[in-house]
């Protein structure tokens, strides 16, 4: 019998050594993902056994994510991968390390449904275990896409990442602010409890959506981490969008790069654009005649926005809810349409609100650029 070539023995090795990667990889997946399934049904039935073992395997979950990355190394020591082989390789340590995170969130979950088994009135339970469910599947999704080099299953989970943010801030806005009734006869610490929980949840799907991104990486050999959140964006609310908030715009747009996009809304929009607004701006040699007042649906949802600025206190007390990631500037600036007197006295409250916005315009534009510059060198 005819010997074979050592290539065909070296490929079969490879070929064995990739095969048991995975294999490892989709166990893990798999007890990570009963952790977070054990975890919500130990707070859905009060079942504190339930819970303490999701606690135990932890342990399990961090030995078998050592044993994965050694499993690793050794390969790129033994074989020295090229090409599809060396980036599933590399993308196989990201995703190790984000399964073990995940963990992590279960045992965080498992411990506060501890602290629930004992109290029957949890508000916005329902939703939350909802979210949960959505988050869970995007995890399932994402690790069969990574798994089977699956881009289009994977580029689906970045697709309903938006979904799960939805959920998230609406629950985080009733649980963050009781009403007054609910604040009166509910135990504050529940809120707080279930608030952990919602942000561990909202944090598989991120993770999720990590993997995802390794999955188009090792199949196409396309870097997607912040391929879509480069843009900052930042919206300026005041009541009409008839002053103050177009010439807050006006001013950003002219100071700001590409990469930061202002818009303006007011919470009533009036019916135009205030005249003596436009003539001040004009003298500022900027022209802002074309604008119109728009309203928040005008210029998107408010969890488009990183930042959101209202600029009087009618506007803070009118904004809707934030997302609790974004940023929130309450700026108080003066309304110079209200100023009486001569000619040169309103013409200097125009000018002094004018000089007020630049400044802090400026120091918010530094700040997102700092940020920026940050994120673009940690790349």
């Amino acid at each position: 019998m005819a010997e074979q070539p050592p290539t065909i023995h070296v490929h079969e090795r490879v070929e064995h050594d990739l095969g048991v990667i995975r294999r490892r990889l989709r166990h893990m997946s798999e007890m990570v993902l009963r952790a977070l399934d054990d975890a919500i049904a130990a707070i859905a039935n009060h079942d504190r056994r339930l819970a303490y073992s999701v606690v135990l395997l932890d342990n399990r979950i961090d030995m078998l994510e050592r044993h994965i990355d050694r499993l690793c190394q050794e390969f790129l020591v033994r074989h020295m991968p090229v090409s599809a082989q060396l980036r599933f390789i590399i993308a196989t340590v990201k995703v190790n390390a984000e399964l073990e995170r995940i963990g992590d969130y279960a045992e965080a979950i498992a411990r506060r449904a501890v602290t629930l088994s004992t109290i029957k009135d949890q508000p916005e339970r329902e939703r939350l275990f909802e979210m949960a469910r959505v988050a869970f599947q995007m995890l399932r999704q994402a690790v069969r896409a990574f798994l089977d080099g699956d881009d289009q299953l994977a580029q689906q989970v970045l697709n309903n990442d938006r979904q799960v943010d939805g959920m998230n801030n609406q629950i985080f806005h009733v649980l963050a602010h009781p009403a007054a009734e609910t604040a009166r006869t509910t135990d504050l610490t529940v809120p707080f409890v279930l608030l952990g929980v919602l942000n561990r949840i909202e944090r598989v799907a991120d993770r999720a959506c990590n993997i995802a991104e390794e999955a188009i990486y090792a199949t196409r050999g396309e870097i997607q981490r912040h391929a879509m959140r480069n843009d900052v964006r930042v919206l300026f609310l005041d009541e009409t969008n008839e002053i103050r908030g177009q010439m807050a715009e006006a001013i950003a747009r002219h100071l700001a790069p590409v990469n930061i996009i202002f818009s303006s809304a007011g919470i009533s929009p009036g019916p135009q654009i205030d005249p003596a607004t436009a003539k001040f701006m004009a003298n500022k040699r900027v022209d802002i005649t074309r604008q119109r007042p728009k309203s928040l649906a005008d210029v998107g949802k408010i969890e488009d926005f990183n930042v959101v600025v209202t600029l009087s206190p009618a506007a803070a007390q009118g904004c809707p809810p934030v997302p609790y990631a974004a940023l929130v500037l309450d700026w108080d600036i003066a309304n110079p349409s209200k100023v009486s007197g001569t000619p040169a006295d309103v013409a200097a409250a125009y000018e002094a609100v004018y000089r007020e916005l630049h400044t802090k315009i400026e120091e918010l534009v530094d700040s997102l650029l700092g940020a920026h510059v940050e994120l673009e060198e940690d790349r």
